[in-house]
């Protein structure tokens, strides 16, 4: 299962700027917005800084690894009916004036799989993250759930790391999906990071 997982890697992501925020952070009781659907009243607002769009069907947002679907990406995904999701219109404004339609893809599922014994990185405690270094997969948590449960996810130790399931990714890659990029788990490695977890 280790080479079964792929994280969600910006491609572009400098090239957006926040106009009005993302999704609202505001928490439920000990629940972060990215573990809950959110409720927009309107769409979210965003600008481009260099007025030049990357490549579609998946640019994506500054900071986040969250991608900003076009319409047709949109309109590949809806139909795979995967849980957990939502697509929250976003508008994004460019230096002619130009507004286009977008869509932000939000991942509201998150699993807390991090296999302590191989995963080094910066624990805060010992279901929080602030760093990962190189990132081992809790193989028998995430064999108890069903599959189709967990295409995609937040990794729950560490909300902005999403990670997907190969067949998904593989779908994806069939459909020429642009503007952000794929990492095998097994191939994640950051330097500044490599901590062994000293904690219970």
């Amino acid at each position: 299962m280790k080479n079964d997982y792929f994280m969600l890697m910006g491609d572009s992501l400098n090239q957006w700027v926040t106009r009005e925020g993302p999704p609202p952070e505001k928490q439920l009781v000990g629940v972060p917005w990215q573990q809950r659907p959110v409720f927009v009243a309107e769409p979210i607002k965003l600008r481009i800084r260099t007025g030049v769009l990357p490549k579609e069907p998946f640019p994506a947002y500054e900071g986040s690894c969250t991608p900003l679907l076009s319409a047709r990406a949109k309109s590949l995904l809806e139909p795979l009916a995967l849980s957990q999701l939502q697509f929250l219109p976003a508008d994004v404004s460019f230096e002619s004036g130009e507004v286009q339609r977008f869509w932000w893809l939000h991942v509201c599922r998150s699993i807390y799989c991090v296999d302590k014994k191989r995963t080094k990185g910066l624990f805060y405690s010992p279901r929080e993250m602030l760093a990962i270094g190189k990132l081992g997969l809790d193989e028998h948590a995430l064999a108890a759930i069903p599959l189709e449960r967990r295409l995609i996810f937040r990794l729950g130790e560490l909300l902005y790391t999403i990670l997907l399931h190969s067949s998904l990714v593989d779908q994806l890659r069939d459909w020429e999906a642009e503007g952000f990029k794929f990492m095998p788990v097994a191939e994640w490695y950051h330097p500044d990071f490599i901590e062994d977890y000293d904690g219970p």
